[in-house]
């Protein structure tokens, strides 16, 4: 699948863009602050009905409007096209369609369209708090397990209630109890797809890092959760008394997190900045993959400024690897176009090279498979 057709109108800078694409390479060159992350960050909307860069959707709409609309176009390997469709306004509202008709419920389009952006943003995965990760891990199960989505969003209701409940004077039990059945059995069934993602992860990390590395040095990646050694039912009957005098829910998936490792030590506190970015890198081409083999589709690659702090050596493995593996369709952003047009002569292949600025997309190139082999 790849996105041939893009338009955006009154998506933050961009006033209305109407953009074609190659389904192999596409790159947006230009200053910073122009729009090309703009741009990239209105495809993963429509792939994900949210922003990457964790926006309210009233903060998408250009200053002077009231609604922002976007469109795209994606042809399958069948040959047919989906046409997905969006628009938001100030008040709140937002509407999803799928070849026109619109969804009851956005967390039924996610997964139709997978993506994988790779973004400056990725460093919280690293410095942020944990709460960084269970969104990442969140973020690639709504992708690819079904219900997923649904279920995650149904335990932190009951969440919210079972603390709402903590606070008040009266607590009755019969009341608790339902409560914590119904959190339990969600509980359990998160920490378990949860357990099951790191583990199919932790091969494809190891896998890109050596090859972004040359092999140099030994990355990991562990699960943590309160549920590890015991059902969440267990440990919510067993922390009840203290729950009720600290007033919230000490226990659950609601505290899970992933340990990264350099060696054995942690990422954070011992890897340089290129180590760091190489493992967030390694982290994404791994989201990547796992994703392909699940869904037996090839997301949509977001490849936004990824060359900052990224030495020549590794960004040269990055490329072959995205090019030369069955990556599919690749949106790359960078500020320097000689790099970009070194890029893709070395690359070679159907791509398409648009210059930004102040939100005007300029089609300077584009050419096909046939072009790049006549020429």
């Amino acid at each position: 699948m790849h996105l041939s057709r893009l338009l955006l109108s009154h998506f933050k800078n961009i006033d209305n863009a109407e953009l074609e694409f190659s389904p192999g390479i596409n790159v947006l060159y230009g200053d910073n602050g122009e729009g090309k992350t703009n741009l990239l960050d209105g495809i993963y909307y429509l792939s994900v009905c949210k922003s990457s860069l964790s926006l309210q959707d009233k903060d998408l709409i250009d200053h002077a409007s009231r609604e922002a609309a976007l469109y795209g176009e994606y042809v399958v390997d069948s040959g047919m096209t989906e046409k997905i469709s969006c628009s938001i306004t100030r008040q709140g509202e937002k509407i999803f369609k799928r070849n026109g008709k619109r969804y009851e419920k956005l967390s039924l389009h996610v997964g139709l369209i997978p993506v994988v952006m790779v973004s400056p943003q990725d460093t919280s995965l690293v410095f942020g708090p944990a709460e960084e990760r269970r969104k990442y891990m969140n973020f690639l199960l709504s992708q690819t397990g079904p219900g997923y989505l649904q279920t995650i969003q149904e335990y932190n209701k009951l969440l919210f209630q079972r603390n709402r409940l903590l606070k008040s004077e009266h607590r009755p039990t019969d009341v608790l109890d339902a409560l914590d059945a119904s959190l339990s059995s969600r509980g359990d069934r998160i920490h378990d797809h949860r357990m099951e993602l790191c583990k199919l992860l932790h091969p494809h990390v190891i896998h890109y890092y050596e090859l972004l590395s040359a092999g140099k040095e030994q990355v990991g990646l562990s699960y943590e959760s309160d549920l590890n050694q015991e059902s969440m039912a267990v440990q919510l009957r067993k922390n009840r008394q203290k729950d009720m005098i600290l007033q919230y829910t000490g226990t659950g998936v609601q505290r899970d997190d992933i340990h990264f490792t350099l060696g054995d030590h942690p990422l954070k506190v011992c890897g340089s900045q290129g180590q760091q970015k190489t493992f967030l890198l390694a982290l994404k081409l791994a989201q990547f993959a796992l994703i392909s083999q699940m869904k037996e589709l090839a997301p949509v690659l977001l490849l936004d400024d990824v060359f900052d702090k990224l030495d020549a050596r590794r960004v040269a493995h990055l490329l072959q690897l995205v090019t030369k593996n069955g990556f599919g369709q690749i949106f790359l952003t960078d500020s320097n176009k000689v790099r970009i047009e070194e890029i893709i002569h070395a690359l070679g292949g159907p791509h398409s090279i648009y210059r930004v600025k102040g939100g005007v997309f300029t089609n300077e190139k584009t050419a096909d498979q046939n072009t790049e082999r006549n020429s």
